[in-house]
């Protein structure tokens, strides 16, 4: 409850800082000019001119929290982890909100005591947010996939086939690191699929992509040319 009271706060600051800004530019003599403040800026703009909203929300009780608190500031929500979206699709596709699922699968803290055991709700959650992906696939909610701190670009490749292995159609993985990504960011008119005039970021592999084993061997960044020495996964 207190990290969604510092929320509001902020975007309650947000409006104020907009409403200062306009009454200033609409007859500026006379009156101080607002402090600019690089915080509140872009918050105002987001509520003004609908630009996306970040929130993070990891389990279907939080994905509907946020979803709420979203149509409460009146902002264009971006829910990013998601990894208990299969129990939260249908929400998030009445909602027409586009997320973006973390790669990094739920797993077991490296520390932990061996012999602790461990609560039913947590060895699910753990079992079954591969299964994400798919699920929101069939709800028709727009997601990307984000690699999310994983170390190992092998250990990315590696999560993303448990997500297909789960559900996920192979198409629908490519769009979702690609054209869908791009577009919840509204820049597929420059990025995310392969078209005359975009900006040209893609790679050549040795095989299909979704392989185990299968080699990227070529890189283009914004139009460069890279060689993979040695092939990576």
């Amino acid at each position: 409850m207190g990290v969604l009271a510092y929320v509001k706060q902020a975007f309650a600051d947000a409006a104020h800082y907009r409403e200062s800004w306009a009454s200033y530019e609409a007859a500026p003599l006379g009156k101080p000019r607002p402090t600019y403040d690089r915080t509140l800026e872009p918050l105002s703009r987001a509520q003004s001119d609908g630009w996306p909203v970040l929130l993070p929300a990891h389990e279907a009780h939080e994905i509907e929290r946020v979803l709420r608190l979203a149509s409460e500031l009146g902002v264009k929500p971006v829910l990013y982890g998601i990894h208990e979206g299969y129990a939260a699709a249908e929400a998030l596709s009445a909602a027409k909100t586009p997320v973006l699922v973390s790669l990094k699968w739920p797993d077991r803290d490296k520390d932990a005591d061996p012999d602790a055991e461990e609560p039913l709700r947590v060895l699910e959650l753990r079992d079954r947010a591969p299964s994400t992906p798919g699920v929101l696939e069939k709800a028709g909610v727009r997601f990307g996939l984000y690699t999310d701190g994983v170390e190992k670009p092998e250990e990315a490749a590696a999560n993303l086939r448990k997500a297909v292995a789960a559900g996920l159609s192979r198409e629908r993985a490519v769009k979702a690191l690609t054209l869908d990504a791009a577009t919840i960011f509204g820049l597929e008119d420059r990025l995310g699929s392969l078209e005359p005039g975009k900006i040209a970021n893609f790679f050549v592999a040795s095989g299909d992509v979704f392989d185990e084993g299968t080699k990227i061997e070529t890189v283009f960044v914004d139009g460069k040319k890279f060689e993979v020495r040695g092939g990576g996964e």
